[in-house]
């Protein structure tokens, strides 16, 4: 991820010590792994949107208190994924209506989209998305930092918090929740 320029531990140094300008630099270099990220486990633009910008405040009031010589990205991760929670947590107690498929439905068709190839694609996104929703926060999280952010392992284990052993299982389980719920959702027989 580091781009050229000063490496990260300079920045973070100068970020430490309260350059606004060094820290922006980290912002430019981190924000779109950081979005990523938070769009993998909100599928929303703007949720992303909101969580990213959430998670670089977070991280310049806690930036006094990173380790330099670590790895940023994982922190930055464990920032998004516990951002992203407890947006989660909000919505289970105040659930809103989500206006994407009102504009979904308004998309014009192109000169060379076929929309049954369309509708059924839609229909399978639709349908992997409403079962990844349906899956623990926590599932959520590994599948969207192994699988989406292809991280490895013990970066998983930084950002989350928790054991590599307890990214394998949590990762295990998640994969085999979502294959039963997607199967379930399509009427198929195990």
């Amino acid at each position: 991820m580091p781009e050229d320029g000063p490496d990260d531990d300079a920045l973070l140094a100068a970020s430490q010590r309260g350059d606004d300008a060094a820290f922006g630099l980290l912002v430019r270099r981190y924000g779109r792994a950081v979005h990523r990220l938070a769009w993998s486990l909100t599928r929303s633009a703007s949720d992303a949107d909101d969580l990213t910008q959430e998670t670089f405040v977070r991280a310049w009031r806690a930036i006094a208190r990173f380790e330099r010589g670590q790895p940023l990205y994982p922190w930055l991760a464990r920032i998004v994924t516990n951002t992203a929670f407890s947006l989660f947590r909000h919505r289970r107690r105040r659930p809103e209506q989500s206006i994407e498929p009102l504009v979904e439905q308004g998309r014009q068709w192109g000169v060379d989209d076929d929309p049954a190839t369309h509708a059924a694609a839609s229909e399978r996104d639709a349908q992997l998305r409403a079962c990844f929703a349906r899956l623990s926060p926590e599932h959520q999280a590994v599948l969207a930092l192994r699988v989406m952010q292809d991280l490895p392992y013990d970066a998983i284990a930084t950002a989350l918090g928790v054991p590599v052993g307890t990214v394998m299982s949590r990762l295990s389980r998640a994969r085999a929740e979502l294959r039963r719920l997607m199967t379930e959702g399509s009427g198929e027989s195990s």
